[in-house]
């Protein structure tokens, strides 16, 4: 009996002792995803009554180690001293020389950011407190380059829609993202993604596109990279009254411009 209470006193803190190197393994693999700066871009345009809450939900997020890069595109109202008035230095105000586009802002942020992983907000938007925790969490569990999430649309306060939608997210768990892509059109919104930077900065957005800049970045990225996806709704996408969503003859643009690049 002496013997096997030996053998089983061993086997026990053989247990503890590999318990103990995991937790320890696993603090410090949490400590170097922690230490990954996540840049956050926005574009912005006359947005002074919005901006403030779209900011807020980024400080405030549950992952800390971030900073925003605030492209605001010749606005003309009180942008700049809301902004300054939040005071933290993890904010970088740029404004642009003349009125440039969007998507143009979105390139000059990814030139000027310092993240391993780029994130993309507009100035009307919110992201759910752990959105860039969980994609960032998904990325390293998954080893992917992109990582998209679903998002809560939100129009003029009366039509409230989840993309993607219950049969697509059947379709992106079966690995069908390209070609569910090319079949439905597009369910990958810039807010919805986190990337690595090394990527991003090969697939600039495209400045011709006055709208879907987000479905051919996507488009062009998507057979070049591995991507996983948050089967989660991490972000509430406000369209408003003057949202260039809105407008049919820049979609019909676009649509050529797409036609035209595939």
């Amino acid at each position: 009996m002496g013997k096997y209470r030996k053998i089983i006193f061993i086997l026990v803190k053989f247990i503890i002792i590999l318990i103990f190197i995991y937790f320890s393994l696993l603090s410090f693999f949490k400590l170097l995803l922690f230490e990954s700066i996540i840049s956050v871009i926005i574009p912005t345009y006359n947005r002074e009554n919005l901006i403030i809450k779209s900011v807020k939900s980024i400080l405030n997020q549950s992952y800390k180690n971030i900073e925003i890069i605030l492209i605001d595109d010749c606005s003309n109202d009180n942008t700049k001293s809301k902004i300054k008035k939040l005071g933290d230095k993890r904010i970088k105000y740029i404004k642009l020389k003349k009125k440039s586009g969007a998507n143009y802002a979105r390139n000059i942020g990814i030139k000027k950011s310092k993240g391993k992983y780029i994130a993309f907000q507009d100035s009307d938007d919110i992201f759910h407190y752990d959105k860039l925790q969980k994609q960032l969490e998904n990325l390293i569990k998954y080893k992917s380059d992109l990582d998209f999430c679903k998002i809560y649309v939100h129009i003029n306060n009366t039509l409230n829609y989840i993309i993607p939608s219950n049969n697509t997210v059947n379709e992106i768990l079966k690995g069908n993202i390209y070609d569910t892509l090319l079949t439905e059109g597009n369910f990958i919104s810039t807010q919805s993604i986190l990337v690595k930077k090394i990527y991003i900065k090969k697939y600039l957005f495209d400045i011709k596109f006055p709208r879907l800049q987000d479905f051919d970045f996507i488009l062009r990225i998507l057979p070049k990279i591995k991507v996983s996806f948050t089967n989660e709704v991490l972000v509430d996408l406000f369209r408003q009254k003057d949202s260039i969503s809105n407008y049919k003859e820049k979609l019909n643009e676009s649509i050529s411009l797409l036609l035209i690049s595939s």
